[in-house]
């Protein structure tokens, strides 16, 4: 049974109301116009000099068990380990196909024990590493294709996952995706938080590229709770729930759909149609949406507050919440730009871009604001 749920619904002043959750009204008024200011405290990388602080293609950040930064390098092949202010360690992997090497590495993440896993689709796999000398432990390869997407580690060794698989009825192909909650060496997940289904069409590679790896945006705790939004250009809306499935809240803010520019559009698409062929091979053809995600990404911190991305502005917004949904404070990131990605745990925030207008790409470490 259901227990505890808490919906919050925020709708700012209107001349003309619609009370619903997610549903826009006739005239908005920005709910949280006084933002922080979030602060740079240091930063990883260079555009020359020392290989070890040059990135090919940061694909993935996060910090390991004990505070340490881990940098996912797609070009390269491999993950870099940072201590907690910035000096290199080692590499994790390598290129190739022997055991711990990668071919496509997508994302990473650490377990609750201070494992380090690398998702590796080409594989179908997850290649596992020490957290402590950061070397090969095994490889995990349970499923025949697809293993669950972006991990996030969880409590007890689990972690959160977006398994994306094909359901054949007659001459209908549906694609389906789950969240859930998987266990390290199981094929299946504990809970499922959220199934999305949707038709496929095999002649638009690009769309199915987008219901896969663009859908939903998601993050989980120590506690082992999780909170997860459906990527949207017109509902702002967070659920959160707790690690046995039980509902725990929903958040849903009125926001007013923003319209992309033309310049918006054009590099999300030069850049998506560049990854997907770096990646894979595989020519697409991507449609830009002519609005702006409502959310792009969520995080706690190590007070137990919840960080909603909005991805509306010109620069990153974060609305801050507690765990019971009420609205603590807004932030504001320095810098503007429509491809920033942040990390954001209980060891600390950390922010990078993924298609810099310099070309060189450096991972932020970003002071934490108070209450």
């Amino acid at each position: 049974m259901k227990t505890g749920i808490l919906r919050i619904t925020i709708i700012p002043l209107t001349v003309a109301m619609i009370s619903s959750c997610g549903q826009e009204t006739s005239e908005w008024t920005e709910p949280w116009p006084d933002r922080i200011e979030l602060l740079i405290a240091d930063s990883i990388g260079v555009e020359t000099g020392d290989s070890n602080y040059v990135f090919g293609a940061v694909g993935d950040v996060c910090f390991g068990a004990g505070g340490e930064i881990l940098v996912l390098d797609q070009a390269g092949g491999h993950a870099r380990a940072f201590s907690g202010d910035g000096e290199f360690i080692t590499r994790i992997g390598g290129p190739g196909s022997g055991p711990g090497e990668l071919s496509l590495p997508l994302s990473l993440a650490c377990l609750d024990d201070g494992r380090i896993f690398i998702l590796d689709p080409m594989y179908n796999s997850y290649e596992i590493y020490d957290g402590s000398d950061f070397s090969f432990i095994e490889q995990i390869s349970l499923w025949g294709n697809n293993p669950p997407m972006d991990p996030w580690g969880l409590d007890a060794n689990a972690y959160l996952g977006l398994k994306f698989e094909m359901d054949q009825t007659e001459a209908v192909l549906t694609g389906v995706s789950t969240l859930g909650r998987f266990r390290m060496g199981e094929e299946n997940p504990e809970y499922s938080y959220n199934v999305d289904e949707f038709p496929v069409d095999l002649s638009d590679f690009g769309g199915l590229v987008k219901n896969m790896l663009c859908s939903m945006v998601f993050t989980g705790d120590r506690r082992g709770r999780v909170f997860f939004s459906v990527m949207s250009t017109d509902n702002y809306e967070v659920s959160g729930f707790l690690s046995d499935g039980t509902e725990l809240l929903c958040i849903s803010i009125d926001i007013h759909p923003v319209p992309r520019t033309q310049r918006e559009m054009d590099e999300e698409k030069a850049y998506m149609e560049s990854w997907v062929s770096r990646l894979g091979g595989i020519p697409i053809e991507w449609e830009s949406d002519p609005f702006r995600l409502m959310i792009t990404g969520l995080g706690v911190d190590v007070l137990d507050r919840l960080w909603v991305q909005r991805g509306t502005e010109t620069a990153p917004v974060f609305d801050i919440f507690d765990m019971n949904g009420e609205h603590l404070l807004s932030a504001k990131f320095p810098r503007e730009g429509h491809s920033w990605k942040f990390h954001i745990d209980h060891h600390g925030i950390l922010a990078w871009e993924e298609d810099p207008e310099s070309g060189t790409q450096k991972i932020y470490l970003l002071e934490l604001p108070d209450m």
